[in-house]
């Protein structure tokens, strides 16, 4: 069973100098089931690299990003037994 999941959001936010201090990317997803999946992820200006800056980056780049924080953030770091 797969889960279609797709960006709803995409918005930036700057500092007083006009500077992308970072990005918030909005997820939904739905399966055949009906079951549903929903995250926002803030993607900050150390994810980015030495010397990037949200200007290096689009907008299809950016949720990449995302993405792969997110996958982060759920994927099991260790086998536990359930008794």
């Amino acid at each position: 069973m797969l889960m279609n999941i797709y960006r709803n959001r995409l918005s930036y936010d700057f500092d007083s100098q006009g500077n992308t201090t970072d990005a918030m990317v909005g997820f939904n997803g739905l399966n055949d089931q009906g079951e549903t999946t929903m995250a926002t992820i803030k993607v900050t200006q150390d994810m980015l690299g030495e010397g990037k800056t949200f200007d290096d980056f689009s907008g299809k780049q950016i949720t990449e990003l995302a993405k792969q924080k997110w996958l982060n953030y759920i994927e099991p770091k260790v086998e536990t037994k359930q008794e």
